[in-house]
């Protein structure tokens, strides 16, 4: 009977306190599970001062007078910005800091391993993580998947695939209920600077998002909950055409940029915004009518769910990036878009046989071989400056217009204009 009661009090004195462990457990899983690490849960983010030297640049461009204390970084593996940007004097918390994007995806066919490869490099060169959006061949999609003749002739396949791949990425935006998402496309380039560029265009953006068309910005009464701006649906970061909105001629100009492409290297296959008043050094970010290619865009929860209707419950009849296009130039279901220009993200061409370029065309279909890769419109291209960052020497970056890239004194600046 003692015996009994005192195996009692053991399984008392142990039972109890592993149940309170497991409970605690439970817990903690429910609020991973609602609060996934680098999504909405931003209060647990570690947040760090950016850099002394982009801190100066940043602070003394701002058309706003931001202090150093009101302008912080959050970098993560989802390319986060973290940017409280009152448009007059405020008081900006870390604790309000904000990061964006919930994830970033790359667009790959399982078959090019290598386009995976490099871009699987290149991201790791720039500090951030993707996961993979899988491709589609325009055969493998039934035509009754279709919303109407999007394609004919000999690129009808290519057009389908790339197609159906993109709504994929919207699919899974609005499938995962993210807030926001960035997709590349897996033959993308950037710049080195690429994450400082991003919390300059978001800077320009929440600008531009603050007020109505041709207003100048206001002071915002609340922090917005992304450090893009309020209210956006794609953000059209790599695009090879952009047309500025005629409704809004409002521009956020960012000058003296060593990473701007010289005009006489500019590349694209389509209108692009009037540049002539501005230097070599300066790049723009505008609200968009429209666009041609999707290297790179980000998508919020809502943009992605007008662009599955859009592009797939309605009647359509033309590529995906025009869709997109028309979606822009119509304010379809009040969908707004923000651009720049030059371009943060193009194509690269790798070095080797040309034909491996294509996802459809056989190798042998174009002839040639490239003996060395090359981007369009990016200056100091990741890609090209992989071997030169994996051995970290960042006083051997290339350039790939050496002699057009003008060598540029002071900070960068910023300014808020009207057409």
């Amino acid at each position: 009977m003692l015996a009994r009661e005192g195996n009692r009090k053991l399984l008392l004195l142990i039972g109890l306190p592993l149940c309170i462990f497991l409970s605690f457990l439970l817990l903690q899983q429910r609020h991973n599970l609602l609060h996934p690490p680098g999504g909405r849960a931003i209060k647990d983010a570690i947040t760090k001062p950016v850099s002394e030297k982009f801190e100066k640049k940043f602070s003394s461009a701002s058309p706003a007078g931001l202090s150093k204390e009101s302008i912080r970084a959050l970098d993560n593996e989802t390319l986060g910005v973290s940017l409280c940007m009152p448009v007059a004097p405020a008081i900006c918390h870390i604790t309000k800091s904000i990061s964006q994007f919930e994830k970033v995806f790359v667009i790959n066919l399982p078959s090019r391993s290598d386009k995976l490869d490099a871009m699987r490099l290149s991201a790791s060169l720039s500090g951030f993580n993707f996961e993979i959006i899988k491709g589609n061949l325009g055969k493998d999609v039934p035509e009754k998947a279709l919303p109407g003749p999007i394609a004919k002739g000999e690129h009808k396949d290519n057009i389908i695939g790339c197609w159906r791949s993109h709504l994929d990425f919207a699919h899974t935006v609005v499938n995962q209920r993210l807030s926001s998402a960035l997709a590349f496309e897996d033959d993308a380039d950037w710049d080195i600077s690429f994450r400082s560029l991003l919390r300059h265009f978001a800077l320009g953006s929440q600008l531009l998002l603050s007020s109505p068309p041709n207003e100048t910005p206001q002071s915002p009464s609340d922090t917005p909950h992304s450090p893009y701006g309020d209210g956006w649906d794609l953000l059209w970061l790599g695009h090879c055409a952009s047309h500025p909105s005629e409704a809004d001629k409002r521009r956020f100009v960012i000058s003296n940029d060593p990473s701007t492409t010289p005009v006489k290297h500019r590349t694209n296959f389509g209108g692009i915004p009037d540049m002539g008043k501005y230097d070599n050094t300066t790049r723009i970010v505008y609200m968009n009518r429209g666009g041609t290619c999707l290297y790179a865009y980000a998508l919020s929860y809502r943009g992605a769910q007008k662009v599955l209707f859009y592009n797939s419950m309605n009647y359509q009849n033309q590529p995906i990036d025009f869709g997109i296009h028309d979606m822009c130039r119509l304010a379809e279901r009040k969908f707004r878009c923000v651009s720049v220009f030059p371009q943060l993200v193009d194509n690269h061409r790798g070095a080797g046989v040309k034909g491996k370029d294509s996802d459809i065309s056989s190798l042998g279909e174009e002839g040639g071989e490239r003996k060395k890769g090359f981007s369009y419109n990016i200056v100091n291209s990741v890609r090209i400056n992989a071997g030169t960052l994996i051995d970290g020497d960042l006083k051997n970056i290339k350039s790939q217009w050496p002699e057009d890239v003008m060598k540029l004194e002071g900070d960068l600046r910023t300014k808020f204009e009207k057409e």
